[in-house]
């Protein structure tokens, strides 16, 4: 029986649509939950439904402007929100893992988690934790796809702090997407001018569009309000209290500024 596409509108039948891949009417083929007409990854294993149609569905990644280099990945650290920048114009990605309560399954894989029983935030940062801790393997292979599930998740998500716009401008900033990981941090400092987070995202955008210039100002900053802002200790600097003093360390390296 024909009928219409609840994803792209288009004409369909059977089980998934053979335009853009999504299902109709169908079942996951890794854990068996019924799949709602128009679902376009499983809400209980968060396996893409795409990838389960029979059909040759291929999924678009974006094409990323950067490399990821062997001996660059070794040297992320997955412990904290821990932004890498080196020298060259077209940066290597951040690498992270916040540590979640409750956390389970293999490296924060959403698969291996009911992603149903989680609340909004917290199914957004597992998602986010998949993205990033692929990005440290050198697992870019379904790294758009996670990434996008992540950003419709911090799209649910209604509480909107600065911790969220950040996460939001590193999986824009690792797929490519400079222009909307620049909006994330421009939101953080349109609420806080001073927020150590804004200013870090800001740079690492600018550098990687290749504006040293700007990047630099923008570090410089970021120390010259690092100590008022850790003063404050604010939830999310708390979170992140690990990571903070390496943000730091990569400012000063770009702007040349010895440590203390």
């Amino acid at each position: 029986m024909s009928q219409t596409c609840p994803s792209c509108g288009a004409p369909a039948s059977g089980r998934f649509c053979p335009h853009c891949g999504v299902a109709i009417d169908a079942q996951c083929r890794e854990c068996q939950n019924p799949l709602p007409a128009g679902a376009r990854f499983c809400n209980q294993c968060g396996v893409p439904v795409a990838a389960q149609s029979a059909p040759a569905v291929r999924v678009r990644q974006p094409v990323l402007p950067w490399a990821v280099a062997g001996a660059a990945v070794l040297a992320l650290a997955a412990v904290a929100i821990l932004p890498r920048l080196s020298q060259d114009p077209q940066p290597v990605p951040t690498a992270a893992a916040v540590a979640q309560p409750g956390a389970a399954g293999p490296a924060g894989d959403p698969s291996q988690v009911d992603l149903a029983s989680m609340t909004p935030r917290e199914r957004a940062d597992r998602l986010f934790n998949r993205v990033m801790q692929g990005v440290a393997g050198g697992d870019t292979a379904q790294l758009g796809f996670f990434a996008g599930m992540a950003i419709q998740a911090y799209g649910m998500v209604p509480e909107r702090n600065a911790d969220l716009h950040y996460h939001l401008g590193e999986l824009y900033r690792v797929t490519g997407d400079v222009a909307s990981a620049r909006a994330q941090a421009d939101t953080i400092l349109a609420a806080d001018p001073q927020h150590l987070f804004g200013l870090f995202g800001a740079a690492q955008v600018e550098q990687q569009r290749g504006n040293g210039d700007a990047a630099k100002g923008l570090y410089q900053r970021f120390l010259d309000a690092y100590p008022a802002q850790v003063a404050r200790n604010l939830p999310e600097y708390q979170e992140h209290a690990q990571g903070l003093p390496s943000m730091r360390a990569e400012a000063q390296q770009v702007v040349g500024q010895a440590a203390p």
